[in-house]
């Protein structure tokens, strides 16, 4: 298979990662509909030694296996899921397989592992992925995905906790696993190319009012996104709609809950629901039958928001609303494959998403240091900030966290002082505070600027 023009340097910077001397874990970053599958599998085959490739889901497994064997390559697969667990020169392998037998691998001299949609791995030392690396002695870790981002949580000026999406390697008092971002394939160029489906938006009306955030902040609360949907009829709008789309041969439809989901299927024609707990086989007959042309629409609940590979699916229609804009992302990503059966794909959104997050294919990476940077329509700012101020911060300006700061004040968040400048609090305080609090991130602001007064001696 000849690789796309933009696939090329990917490809051979992969490679060439695995070569390097003192290797640490590092990214590539590749927009959806980019051919990751195929990125992977030449790295693969080039890197001509053994290779572990770990993918999130079975699906993906196969999927991907798939498209290696379609190259003319061999590989093994190890996955109690799909009943064969067997080692070879290139092994494709869900981690829950693998965990546990860390040391087969070892043995076996495995150093090298490909990590598809990497971002879908915990962090954590005691996460499985982290426990068998650690177990199988990997050298060389290289990282795929679309969505290089974490939720982190920090404390505003305030004192309030939010949550921020931030890029997998930006550094975080928690620490990260991967170090480097060694490529960015930027969305632009795929639509440059010609390599993604160009988009038609259609965006209506929506009242945030019903909304609040859970007790993460990665989110609004489930109870809210189900108060907004109802209130606001969101499921006689969809069904309107559908009944609008006559020249749209499929339809991807996001819904709040499962309950949702199977009601529209009673007023959709040729419809039907799909969620994470009914049967696999069932789930694939409709799956399949959509794909043939069988069934016009899907409504489901967030299972074929991310990976589902369907490049003639036309239009997507989001009934969710969310807070998240890696969910966004990824499910206007469904509609962003190229085929010669259609023309565009058209996203319908009733929730309020485009003009939260913009439009995806204006999305771009940017470096700024030491640190990168996701940027969207008109320049806004998407990482870094508090997840309530997406849409609303454009590149340079400073964040309100950043002004508080540069306003010289840190208020003390608790006690007796609270809300007093840490200048103000008797010395003696300080002192006592500092032998005697227990020290977290969410306060360590205030531990900073005791220090920083002492050192100045005020």
């Amino acid at each position: 298979m000849q690789l796309r023009p933009n696939q090329i340097e990917p490809v051979k910077i992969g490679v060439a990662y695995f070569s390097e001397k003192k290797p640490v874990p590092s990214i590539i970053v590749a927009p959806t509909a980019f051919g990751k599958s195929i990125v992977i599998a030449c790295i693969a085959k080039e890197v001509g030694e053994r290779l572990l490739v770990i993918q999130p889901s079975k699906e993906l497994l196969e999927q991907n296996y798939n498209k290696f064997i379609g190259l003319g390559g061999e590989a093994s697969i190890y996955s109690a899921a799909m009943g064969e667990k067997e080692i070879g020169n290139v092994t494709y392998a869900t981690i829950g397989s693998i965990v546990k037998v860390a040391g087969k691998f070892k043995e076996m001299g495995i150093t090298k592992v490909i990590i598809d949609e990497c971002d879908r791995f915990p962090r954590e030392p005691n996460g499985m992925l982290r426990r068998f690396l650690k177990g199988a002695g990997i050298v060389h870790t290289l990282g795929l995905t679309a969505t290089p981002l974490k939720l982190q949580t920090n404390l505003g000026a305030d004192f309030k906790p939010f949550s921020k999406l931030v890029m997998l390697t930006n550094r975080s008092k928690k620490g990260n696993f991967f170090k480097n971002i060694i490529y960015v394939a930027q969305i632009q160029e795929m639509v440059e190319l010609g390599f993604w489906s160009r988009l038609e938006y259609q965006s209506y009306d929506f009242n945030t009012g019903d909304l609040v955030y859970n007790t993460t902040g990665a989110d609004y609360s489930d109870i809210s996104i189900k108060r907004a949907y109802k209130s606001q009829n969101i499921g006689d709008k969809i069904v309107k709609k559908v009944e609008q789309l006559y020249g749209r041969k499929s339809i991807l439809i996001a819904v709040p809950s499962i309950d949702e989901a199977k009601e529209l299927t009673t007023r959709i024609p040729s419809c039907r629901a799909v969620y994470s707990d009914m049967p696999s086989a069932e789930r694939n007959e409709i799956i399949n039958d959509f794909k043939a042309g069988r069934l016009r629409c899907i409504t489901q609940v967030n299972i074929l928001s991310v990976g589902f590979d369907y490049p003639e699916l036309d239009c997507i229609i989001t009934g969710r609303p969310t807070a998240s804009l890696s969910w966004w992302y990824q499910f206007v990503g469904r509609v962003t494959r190229i085929h010669p059966n259609k023309s565009e794909g058209l996203v319908v959104d009733f929730v309020g998403a485009v003009p939260k997050f913009g439009k995806v294919e204006d999305i771009y990476f940017k470096e700024e240091g030491t640190n990168w940077v996701m940027y969207g329509e008109g320049n806004k700012q998407l990482t870094g900030i508090p997840l309530t101020e997406i849409g609303l911060h454009i590149e340079g300006e400073s964040t309100p966290q950043e002004k508080a700061a540069e306003g010289g004040k840190v208020l003390m968040p608790f006690g007796k002082f609270a809300g007093k400048d840490i200048k103000e609090i008797p010395i003696s305080y300080r002192e006592w505070m500092l032998v005697n609090f227990s020290w977290t991130p969410f306060n360590q602001k205030v531990k900073d600027e005791i220090l920083r007064l002492k050192s100045i001696g005020i």
